[in-house]
């Protein structure tokens, strides 16, 4: 019983929920990306509504009760720097081709997605 207790204290429960979430998020990337590529690959057998739903449960509980600690932020150099921009411009391409049936819109929709991938990115990895 002692040892039932120890292993459902509240941190360990919140270290594996933030566990849990980091895996789904991480699976439901990769899933969503395979939707792209081909669709209907993935959805003929689950329902990623359902996963993102309960991705968004674990993620309010995460932020709600895993506690927030003082981070340094770090300090990019020009390699991360190449790397980052190395891969939003593979998202930015990635998302003109996928969008080249509307005419010249794609070539701003893979820009602004450029943008937001990159940024997104650095203030990502500051963080961590």
């Amino acid at each position: 019983m002692k040892l039932l207790n120890k292993l459902l204290n509240k941190k360990s429960c919140l270290i594996i929920i933030r566990d849990l979430f980091v895996a789904i998020f991480i699976v439901f990337i990769i899933f969503s990306f395979l939707e792209l590529i081909k669709p209907r690959i993935i959805l003929n057998y689950i329902n990623l509504d359902l996963l993102l739903l309960v991705l968004l449960v674990l993620g309010v509980v995460v932020i709600l009760f895993f506690p927030q600690e003082k981070k340094i932020q770090k300090k990019l150099h020009f390699l991360d720097y190449s790397t980052i921009f190395l891969f939003s411009c593979l998202i930015g391409i990635l998302l003109f081709y996928l969008t080249r049936e509307l005419g010249m819109l794609n070539i701003l929709i893979g820009l602004v997605g450029f943008i937001i991938c990159y940024f997104f990115i650095i203030l990502t990895y500051k963080q961590i």
